[in-house]
């Protein structure tokens, strides 16, 4: 059943795989979202983006024609303030760096788990939201988080599973979890599901990830 809200966001979706882009769009109503036309190729994403006016926009890489989704996100960037997600397979290095630079609220690697974006978008849309307790959350010190750690809180915030990053790194899965278990003790977050997710995504600037 689709969930009801007041002034629902409305998110646009860059993706030129159809089936791909139907099954996104049809994930986010069903979460409350409004959903744009979906956009193919560059020119389309500009066109829809000055048109409805979107609230956070997704994007794949990969699209019709000579640009590509950075292409986009670098629009995005010099013309408003609203977050985009990159939500994309396997890229090179040599992209990896442009991705960076565009400062995409998330990476999430196809195939991406809907729990995971659902998430995602939530704290997309709170971060945007001002609060008292910003100044003070910005300044909260971080405790000491090994190297792997680190790692793993990058991956955590791209939107990977504790299976997927053991698979990237070569590591068991039980492993990562206990690295992640050790986190949240750290960082004293409740034990349930997507906590060190949110804590993750809602921290990822001061964290540099």
């Amino acid at each position: 059943m689709k969930r009801l809200t007041v002034n629902p966001k409305r998110i646009l979706i860059v993706e030129d795989n159809s089936e791909l882009a139907d099954c996104l769009s049809e994930v986010l109503q069903s979460c409350g979202y409004q959903t744009c036309p979906v956009a193919k190729s560059y020119d389309e994403a500009i066109s829809y983006f000055e048109i409805y006016n979107p609230d956070l926009v997704t994007l794949d890489i990969h699209i019709e024609g000579e640009r590509t989704g950075i292409d986009v996100a670098k629009y995005i960037k010099q013309n408003s303030n609203i977050p985009f997600i990159y939500l994309s397979g396997s890229i090179d290095r040599s992209s990896i760096s442009l991705v960076k630079a565009t400062n995409p609220f998330a990476f999430l690697v196809k195939p991406y788990e809907f729990l995971s974006l659902e998430t995602t978008l939530k704290s997309a849309f709170n971060s945007t939201k001002p609060t008292l307790k910003t100044t003070q959350v910005e300044k909260r010190k971080l405790p000491k988080f090994t190297p792997m750690e680190k790692v793993i809180l990058k991956e955590v915030a791209n939107g990977l599973t504790s299976q997927k990053i053991a698979s990237r790194l070569d590591l068991s899965a039980s492993t990562i979890k206990n690295h992640r278990h050790n986190i949240c003790v750290k960082l004293k977050l409740p034990r349930t599901t997507h906590s060190l997710l949110n804590w993750a995504l809602e921290n990822k600037r001061q964290l540099n990830l």
